[in-house]
């Protein structure tokens, strides 16, 4: 534990020092670019149950009103009802088959659990109690990290080719999407967490190029969401992690802002969640990685740094 902060403490550092040299500072120009008029309402915040107990998880998935949690530094995925209740968990096995080293991004379909696994470098396909079936797209997928299933396709990041690699059910390829790259837009340095809007936009968190990246249905870069770098407001410093409420709002994860940033369908930042618990508790988010928002207009964060899911109610 001491080792991994001491890590995290340290890419900190670099990536500060790289923004400090190259004059730009997202979370100084974050701050400068909104102030939260009325944050998320907090719900409950879960750190596990009996001796369960979450460890840095990294991504939240929300089906038929269960939580799966990837419970990245303890090798596995942790399930939890509605009510933050523990039900099970799996990855964590003896079965070298059906064992998991560092999930990260989870998709139900059908009675099919994928995780993006992140140190196996394949998407592991599970039945509902976590026992292994098949690997997936094998011959196509390098490193996957996130995973988001719309309309009989698969969407994802993969740090392996810096793409957004789209897959249909069989595994087969049927889209690329952008290359590495530090600049122009369709470059990708990194990307993390995607998200698909109901009109077809794709949406990717291009991680260590801060800013988020919007492309049509088939492919084509639209647009950059970064804010105005010129002056000093970049929205983000590591967006992480993209999900969508029924407004058409998006939401971004970013840990070194240390918040959940709220944009409009265009863009535009205008608030964030931050606050954890009751005002006078004076917590806040520490390292927030993954997030999801659930047909119920909940919002789940899956907060690294201090090893627990937050929820919100966003009604």
């Amino acid at each position: 534990m001491i080792i991994a902060a001491l890590v995290i403490a340290l890419l900190a550092v670099l990536y500060f020092g790289w923004m400090y040299l190259n004059r730009t500072s997202p979370v100084e120009g974050l701050k400068a670019a909104v102030l939260p008029v009325r944050q998320p309402k907090w719900v409950a915040t879960i750190y596990g149950e009996g001796n369960v107990f979450l460890r840095q998880p990294r991504k939240v998935y929300v089906h038929n009103s269960q939580i799966y949690v990837s419970d990245t530094a303890n090798h596995r995925v942790v399930v939890f009802d509605y009510n933050g209740h523990y039900l099970r968990k799996f990855g964590d096995v003896a079965d070298k088959k059906s064992r998991l080293m560092y999930p990260y991004g989870v998709a139900v379909v059908g009675n099919e659990i994928y995780v993006a696994d992140a140190g196996l470098m394949k998407v592991a396909v599970l039945d509902p109690n976590g026992k292994f079936k098949r690997y997936f797209a094998e011959k196509v997928l390098v490193k996957p990290v996130d995973v988001v299933y719309y309309q009989n396709r698969f969407y994802f990041t993969d740090v392996g080719r810096q793409q957004v690699v789209v897959v249909d059910r069989s595994g087969k390829e049927v889209l690329a999407i952008g290359k590495y790259g530090r600049d122009e837009g369709g470059e990708f340095y990194y990307p993390n967490g995607i998200a698909v809007a109901p009109d077809g936009r794709i949406l990717v968190a291009d991680t260590n190029n801060s800013r988020v990246q919007v492309f049509d249905e088939q492919g084509k870069f639209l647009e950059i969401w970064a804010g105005d770098l010129a002056k000093r407001e970049g929205y983000f410093a590591a967006p992480s992690s993209i999900a969508l409420d029924k407004r058409g709002n998006v939401y971004v994860a970013d840990p070194l802002c240390k918040r959940v940033s709220i944009l409009d369908r265009k863009g535009k930042l205008f608030n964030a969640a931050q606050q954890v618990g009751p005002p006078e508790e004076r917590d806040s988010l520490s390292l927030p990685w993954g997030i999801w928002i659930d047909d119920k207009q909940r919002l789940y964060v899956a907060d690294y740094g201090l090893s627990r899911l937050v929820i919100y109610d966003l009604k």
